[in-house]
């Protein structure tokens, strides 16, 4: 071979591997595919729940069974007449569709929604037979949140948003460790199928009291809703929420869109969720339930 042909090929070479460390470092640089899934042509997307993708090597959470660990929890104090009660509330699907949890409306006489400095009436539109998780109706919502019913993968992070009674907009940081089943006795019997969260942070900082948190989203790191608030046990630092199967039922039930149109994700993190709170009060996507008996 022709030293000059030898020259050309180890040139060509030379390029041929230049341009392949930069398709690699393309390919490296290029963020990951999201693991919203499309709907299939044709279908409806908010027929659907947000879809995701656990990343490779996650562990799954199991389904729903009935030997899911049985948590019980006292029989509900009856409301005195006056008495008043705060808990948090939702916006999903069509405009003026809320989600709460059941105990947060229950035996209320008067109910309203606190966005901002106002308060307006809320109607009940459906309180599941069992489960913790109510529909409430009320003009004026901002953007709806998301929903979805995983899968997901267990030890993974979850943003739960509210306003505690005493520490006002509030949010949680938990992984999620299982599943359980919560049976409430008294007036507000009935079980409730849970997913089951580690505290890792509370915002503000040193609140400890998350009172008045009931019925708020718990949110995916993408900004989908997996579950609203239904119990809290303070002492082992642990968060219940109404398992994401239970919510897809009421809402298919209802007939609640999943994927609002042109749904704003709001991506959350442990170092962002204050801002994520901040911003779904402002935006009135999140709000206040007042009960007075």
């Amino acid at each position: 071979m022709r030293f000059i042909d030898r020259v050309l090929i180890l040139a060509a070479m030379i390029l041929f591997g230049h341009a392949l460390v930069d398709a690699v470092r393309v390919q490296f640089l290029r963020p990951p595919p999201p693991r919203e899934t499309a709907a299939p042509p044709g279908v409806d997307r908010s027929t659907i729940p947000f879809a995701r993708r656990l990343p490779a090597g996650a562990e799954a959470l199991a389904p729903i069974s009935g030997a899911d660990p049985l948590l019980t929890v006292g029989p509900t104090k009856a409301r005195q007449r006056g008495q008043r009660s705060v808990g948090t509330a939702f916006a999903v699907g069509a405009a003026g569709t809320w989600l709460t949890a059941r105990h947060v409306i229950d035996s209320c006489e008067r109910l309203q929604l606190r966005r901002g400095d106002t308060a307006d009436p809320v109607a009940v539109a459906y309180v599941h037979r069992s489960a913790d998780i109510a529909v409430l109706r009320a003009p004026g919502s901002g953007p709806p949140l998301p929903v979805t019913v995983g899968p997901l993968a267990l030890g993974e992070d979850g943003f739960a948003i509210g306003i505690a009674g005493l520490g006002g907009p509030s949010a949680v940081h938990g992984a999620l460790i299982g599943r359980a089943r919560v049976l409430q006795s008294g007036r507000l019997s009935g079980t409730t199928d849970v997913t089951v969260w580690a505290e890792r942070a509370i915002v503000p900082p040193g609140e400890r009291w998350i009172g008045g948190m009931s019925g708020g989203p718990m949110l995916t790191t993408e900004g989908a809703v997996t579950g609203l608030l239904s119990v809290a046990s303070q002492r082992r630092g642990r968060v219940f929420m109404v398992a994401p199967e239970v919510v897809s039922e009421v809402m298919r039930e209802n007939r609640i869109g999943f994927v609002p149109a042109g749904a704003d994700l709001a991506a959350a993190a442990p170092q962002s969720m204050e801002l994520v709170r901040d911003m779904l009060l402002r935006r009135r996507t999140v709000a206040q339930v007042l009960c007075t008996a």
